[in-house]
């Protein structure tokens, strides 16, 4: 990044010596010298500043973004690393809106902020300081009225940095807030819609509200930027006329230190959005430290004990879970032992996420213990222990990409036949391999959605099953179809099905409740099984 400042740099200076020499040249020229070839000179000087000038600016933005897109990558990574401690809790303490945020605008402001805010002030400073001492070579006068307005406009800018720094924070705040209600919009389908509607339409009019100011505030320094060029291209017009009439200075390069003063203002425009490019990479900072401030509801152990290969019994034992002042789980017991099915149940809310999340240690309990072949998860490695299980959400998230890539997640190195027969026996002969399924799936059904992460959730590798809701809004007979093909791929794996549909229940070997935070087993189901 370091060089794709100098090479910034150099090419603000080619465009101030380009003025010049071509301000030169021109006026040299205009005088029909009796000798051309003394214009030899010149020429080869302006062609070379104008060749330099573009190869310059083209390797800097070359190098620049090479280099920012590299660094953008690098805290891409770190930052989905962070992340990742917090497992399937992240949301509980982070908004969507603030997570897009940080995997968009943030690594923006980040990667982009030497661009932004350090290049345009070397640059400025090298201009300034060129045109500094090429006016003072002929006058001290005529170099305090070329610079000082010049200096004049950037003060203007810095000035104004606190007021477009807090305007470019709020516009960031607002940005945050309008996504993640906008979010929340979609995920709550149309009558949940009309209730966020008119929080989006404030948060809107805020943001346009903002948006003016910023522009306004931006007018008055574009204002501010044209007077001052006018002010200090007048003020080197008068003094040079002056010196001219003494014959201090010679008549050709008065137009040349004219065009050398006015190209130096092109160096005075990008600090403009220096203020707002501050104030962002200052709020990422704050919001990454907050960040790392933050501690996830589980950490892995100093020394994690190791388990036996074979599937182990999974037993909750009187396990105690209380979020916000509210018990969610009361003295829960139960064993999900290998190759058994179990179906759980309970109204929405009872906490059947919440025991979901125990079982991958996405969560851990306030009370009792959760053990695996006997062992506290607690004491085991929470990558290892996730390796164990595979997962189809009610919500069904997808990554947007083909169907393909999608079930490969599950498989890795399953072969597209394979993937293509269980498509079919899940009733989605029709889906290509090959098609784009979209941002979250978007592009497909809810059926056709659940349907393929429930087929990338059978293709994993793992000892135990947890299924939430997989036959959700299905008819009878596809209903029928899919459970037939989850005992298929189960091959002898255990199996949680969260469901409240009759055909999953029946077809359980065990049925528990869970309700008001209190499990129990159905025991006329236990009778009849």
């Amino acid at each position: 990044m370091r060089g794709a400042v100098v090479l910034g740099v150099l090419a603000a200076l080619a465009g101030v010596g380009l003025a010049a020499s071509s301000g030169l040249l021109i006026s040299r020229a205009a005088l029909r010298p009796e000798v051309f070839l003394s214009l030899i000179l010149l020429v080869t000087t302006v062609r070379a500043l104008g060749l330099g000038r573009a190869a310059l600016r083209y390797a800097e933005r070359l190098a620049g973004h090479a280099a920012a897109l590299a660094q953008g990558a690098r805290a891409r990574l770190a930052l989905f690393d962070q992340l990742s401690r917090f497992g399937r809790d992240l949301l509980s303490h982070e908004r969507a809106g603030d997570l897009l945020a940080r995997g968009g605008t943030d690594l923006d402001a980040r990667q982009f902020y030497t661009l932004r805010v350090t290049l345009p002030l070397w640059a400025f400073g090298g201009v300034a300081l060129l045109l500094l001492t090429l006016l003072a070579l002929f006058d001290p006068l005529v170099a305090a009225l070329g610079v000082g307005p010049l200096l004049l406009g950037a003060g203007a800018v810095l000035g104004a940095r606190g007021r477009a720094g807090a305007l470019a924070r709020e516009a960031a705040r607002l940005g945050r807030d309008h996504t993640t209600r906008l979010l929340d919009a979609l995920a709550a389908g149309t009558d949940g819609a009309r209730h966020h509607r008119p929080h989006l339409a404030g948060l809107a009019e805020q943001l346009r509200r903002v948006t003016e100011e910023q522009g306004r505030l931006a007018a008055r320094l574009t204002l501010g930027r044209e007077l001052a060029f006018a002010v200090a291209v007048a003020g080197v017009l008068w003094r040079g006329g002056a010196l001219l009439e003494a014959g201090a200075l010679p008549g050709p390069w008065l137009a040349g230190l004219v065009l050398a003063t006015a190209a130096a203002f092109d160096a005075l425009a990008p600090l403009a959005a220096v203020p707002a490019a501050h104030a962002a990479r200052e709020e990422v900072r704050e919001r990454e430290a907050a960040l790392r401030a933050l501690a996830p509801a589980v950490s892995p152990p100093a020394q994690p004990i190791s388990l036996p290969p074979q599937p182990l019994p999974l037993e909750l034992r009187g396990v105690g879970v209380t979020r916000a002042g509210r018990a969610v789980l009361r003295d829960v017991t139960f064993t999900l032992r290998p190759g058994e099915r179990v179906a759980l149940r309970g109204p929405s809310g009872s906490g059947k996420t919440t025991l979901t999340r125990l079982l991958t240690r996405d969560l851990d309990p306030d009370t009792g213990q959760v053990t695996l072949g006997g062992a506290d998860l607690r004491d085991l490695d929470p990558e290892a222990l996730r390796a164990r299980f595979s997962l189809h959400e009610q919500d069904a998230p997808l990554l947007d990409g083909t169907v393909e890539e999608n079930l490969r997640l599950g498989g890795h190195h399953a072969p597209p036949e394979r993937l293509r027969a269980l498509l079919d026996d899940l009733g989605l002969s029709h889906l290509a391999l090959e098609t784009w399924v979209g941002e979250g799936g978007s592009r497909l059904s809810g059926g056709e959605r659940a349907r393929v992460s429930l087929a990338r959730a059978l293709l994993r590798p793992a000892d135990v099953l947890v299924l939430d809701e997989p036959t959700a809004h299905l008819d009878p007979e596809t209903e029928r179809q899919v459970l037939s093909v989850i005992e298929r791929e189960r091959a002898g794996r255990a199996l949680l099905i969260v469901t409240h549909r009759p055909a999953p229940l029946a077809w359980a070997d065990r049925v528990l409740t869970l309700q008001a935070g209190h499990l129990r087993e159905d025991s006329l189901h236990r009778r009849s099984a």
